[in-house]
């Protein structure tokens, strides 16, 4: 490190009141800007040494009354906020698709469709958790082969607990084995 090192700021190296704005790689050429506003270029390839003018300093901003200045354009917190609120954004929108998706998928299609009534000939029962179809036909006292005629929709491998199915009345199965046996002797004789 040189020991003139501190030198080599603006302040140390440049007149008072001039300060660099600019530099231009193409061209290798620094720009600065005066008190009173004028731009000034150094010469190609060197950041300090003579300096030659290049413009003026702009019109005074009373001359330009449609133009906003920098200094009285106020921006709002939405305005600093905004790339926040748009990656919040975003993340609320996955969020809301992913609770919608994982909702849907464990519903299943037939909760929303209505039980259908059972027949005046069965009696409504209620599947608990742990029923199976041959605990249900044995503490209701008729076969299994019976249950599943009167529900052709459910699966015994997979019952679901609080759904309903129909269970077939004894009074009325004891009426049809004796109506089938009265048909079964009048074919015989």
């Amino acid at each position: 490190m040189s020991r003139f090192s501190r030198y080599d700021t603006d302040e140390e190296r440049l007149p008072e009141g001039m300060e660099r704005v600019g530099y231009d790689a193409d061209e290798q050429v620094y720009t600065f800007r005066d008190a009173d506003g004028s731009y000034w270029e150094s010469a190609p390839g060197n950041e300090y040494g003579r300096l030659t003018k290049v413009g003026e300093s702009r019109i005074p901003e009373d001359h330009e009354p449609f133009i906003v200045s920098e200094q009285n354009k106020k921006l709002t917190w939405r305005n600093e906020m905004r790339p926040f609120l748009n990656f919040m954004m975003l993340i609320g929108l996955c969020l809301f698709g992913m609770f919608w998706f994982f909702h849907s998928a464990g519903t299943s299609t037939d909760e929303g469709m209505p039980l259908p009534n059972c027949p005046d000939t069965t009696t409504p029962y209620w599947i608990k958790s742990g029923d199976t179809c041959w605990d249900i036909a044995k503490s209701h006292d008729i076969s299994v082969d019976d249950l599943l005629k009167e529900n052709v929709e459910i699966s015994c491998d997979a019952l679901k607990p609080n759904h309903r199915i129909c269970l077939p009345n004894k009074s009325h199965k004891g009426m049809e084995n004796s109506d089938e046996s009265k048909e079964k002797e009048a074919k015989a004789a």
